[in-house]
This record gives C-alpha cells, sequence and structure tokens, in this order.
C-alpha cells in the first residue's frame, strides 16, 4: 500500500468518526453553594455537642452543562454521570445567546462569564436531577477518569462524551 492511499483512509475513516458524533462541544461549569447559617456559640461544651449531632457537611456544587449540536439533527442525552455517581436528567433548550452568568462578588462590580457564546447551533442546557443506581458499565468505567460523562443517542446508536475537569466559578456572595 502506498503512502497516498493509506493517508486517504486515515483521512476518511476521521472524517467518518467526527460526523457519527453530533455534540460538536460541551460547556461544563459548576459552582460551590455556600451553606446556610452554621450554629455558634461561646460555650465549647455546647458547641461540642451541637457539632456531635450534626453530620459532616458536604461541599454541594450547582452544576450546567451546555451541549451544541446541530439545529437540524436530533440528540438525545440518556445519561449523566458527575464525580462516579449517576444521576437523572433535566433539560432545556437554550434560545437566548451568548449564556451569561453573573457572579455577585460583594463589591460595587460584578463578575459576568460568558457561559455560551454566541452560536448557530442548537444549545442544550443538562443539570442532574435526583441521584440513581448506575445502568451503564460503559458510562461507570468512563466515570472513573472523567468528572463529567454525558450519554447521548443519534440516528439509533448511543455515544459518549466526557470533561475531564469541570469548569469551577467562584461561588457567589449574597449579603
Amino acid at each position: 500500500m502506498n503512502k497516498r492511499t493509506f493517508i486517504s483512509i486515515i483521512c476518511l475513516f476521521a472524517i467518518s468518526i467526527s460526523s457519527c458524533a453530533q455534540v460538536k462541544k460541551v460547556y461544563a461549569y459548576k459552582q460551590a453553594s455556600i451553606p446556610g447559617n452554621i450554629i455558634a456559640s461561646d460555650d465549647n461544651d455546647i458547641k461540642e455537642k451541637n457539632e456531635a449531632k450534626q453530620p459532616a457537611r458536604k461541599q454541594n456544587f450547582n452544576y450546567w452543562f451546555y451541549l451544541s449540536t446541530p439545529k437540524k439533527e436530533k440528540v438525545i442525552v440518556t445519561g449523566l454521570w458527575i464525580d462516579n455517581q449517576q444521576y437523572d436528567i433535566k433539560s432545556d433548550t437554550i434560545t437566548t445567546l451568548p449564556v451569561k452568568k453573573i457572579i455577585f462578588t460583594g463589591l460595587e462590580k460584578n463578575d459576568t462569564t460568558i457561559m455560551v457564546p454566541a452560536t448557530s447551533n442548537r444549545i442544550l442546557l443538562i443539570y442532574p436531577g435526583s441521584s440513581r443506581t448506575n445502568d451503564s458499565k460503559k458510562g461507570l468505567t468512563l466515570a472513573k477518569t472523567n468528572e463529567l460523562v454525558i450519554r447521548y443517542t443519534y440516528k439509533g446508536k448511543t455515544y459518549y462524551t466526557t470533561i475531564r475537569k469541570i469548569k469551577e466559578l467562584t461561588p457567589d456572595v449574597r449579603v
């Protein structure tokens, strides 16, 4: 096989793979949720009793995952794993672009982050619902090495897209 034929075959293979998977880009964000009031006390005995009764606080996050797909193609999200845990899926179609997030800093001027730039593609907002039991060995395997795994179907075939590390936004400060 000559060099030109070999390169042509590789190019055709690469084009066929890229045309199958219809999720063009994934924008993934998380933002720490600051918990409510923590009981404070001047008396150490009361404080120790309160800490013993309350379970250790776990850091909670708000999540936003945006999938960019061609407008004329039908992509259905069927699975979502975050930090090795599968979740039910909630989704919305976004019509106003670009998607901006105002981050309240507590100062006079707040930060604005462009979460999704303006595009001609269809944008789906995917976010987790309640946690659920795992229904996919491949999804679980991918979730062990990636912070985010999204499973979707396109033309009857199942595909996975992964994000190794979700971009973390600065927590909002509410006064």
